[in-house]
């Protein structure tokens, strides 16, 4: 038997679990190009002794340790309190999801280095995104949380003094009121956690609204210089875009709108979206459109 890591996939996989401490065996196939034959692979290392598992995670067994250490790599020790375990999985989780992402780096808050500012004890934060080089701080509102733990994240941004942009993700948008997210910041982004949306965050700053705005308006627009939209064309049109809710954008609107009785705005979106738009912003023109078919998915950004 090769008692050596069997390639670069299974180096990653070792270097992973050294730094996040877990991985859910299920989430073990992101890191092999054949899904068919991942869990036999595991199976090799667990035999190697360079994994075990605890339940249906993956942590590192005793060579697997000791070969982080010949290979200096970055290492965490396994915390074992089991109130802390939910949170690791989570971040180990969301990580697996970008780890070989040219657009997309997280950055988990154990790995935050200013330990004044950022303690993973006082402050709700769980990392920072950056997407094609800006930076986004990062929270999650799981479905074990409650009301009370919501609260302590809308202090927590409160406090902010850094990060003028904020990602939420939520497993159920309903549970957040768009009133009380809302900062005086550049952006809040609250996202419903699911598969399919940690899939399209990649493509947030992606999107080719140019093209968009050609192919719905006649006259030309440009970029605003208000605070409430992104476009107009400086007489009667006001447009906003929208990927995902943005607490701080819909507030803007609302206020704008509030001011200016005689005025409305057009709204850009998914038509996956404007159903909750259109709870906060009833008034508003909406432009419903396939935002997949805007984005050029092979570009690479390089921050």
């Amino acid at each position: 038997m090769n008692y050596f890591p069997n390639g670069f996939e299974e180096i990653e996989l070792i270097k992973f679990i050294a730094r996040y401490q877990y991985l859910k065996v299920t989430d073990s196939k992101y890191f092999f190009s054949s899904n068919r034959y991942y869990r036999e692979r595991i199976r090799r290392l667990i035999e190697k002794k360079y994994l075990r598992k605890v339940k249906n995670n993956l942590v590192l067994a005793e060579i697997g340790i000791e070969y982080c250490m010949l290979s200096n790599f970055k290492y965490n020790k396994r915390n074992r309190n089991v109130k802390y375990l939910p949170r690791l999985l989570y971040l180990s989780h969301l990580a697996t999801l970008y780890h070989n992402s040219d657009i997309v780096r997280f950055k988990p808050s154990f790995d935050i280095k200013d330990k004044q500012a950022f303690t993973t004890t006082s402050r709700r934060f769980i990392g920072i995104f950056n997407i094609n080089g800006i930076e986004y701080l990062t929270y999650a509102i799981t479905e074990e949380h409650d009301k009370k733990y919501i609260k302590s994240v809308i202090y927590d941004i409160q406090k902010e003094m850094y990060y003028k942009n904020i990602i939420i993700l939520v497993n159920d948008i309903s549970r957040i009121n768009i009133d009380e997210f809302t900062f005086g910041t550049n952006q809040v982004l609250v996202i419903e956690d699911t598969l399919e949306n940690m899939e399209k965050l990649k493509y947030l700053n992606s999107v080719d609204w140019n093209k968009i705005l050609e192919e719905n308006y006649k006259n030309k627009v440009f970029l605003s210089e208000y605070n409430f939209c992104d476009y107009t064309d400086y007489n009667s049109k006001y447009i906003s875009t929208f990927y995902f809710l943005d607490t701080e954008k819909i507030n803007r609107i609302k206020y704008f709108l509030r001011e200016n009785k005689n005025r409305n705005i057009d709204i850009i979106c998914h038509i996956k979206l404007k159903k909750e738009l259109q709870k906060e912003l009833p008034t508003a023109h909406y432009i419903t459109v396939y935002l997949e078919e805007y984005i050029e998915k092979e570009r690479i950004y390089y921050a």
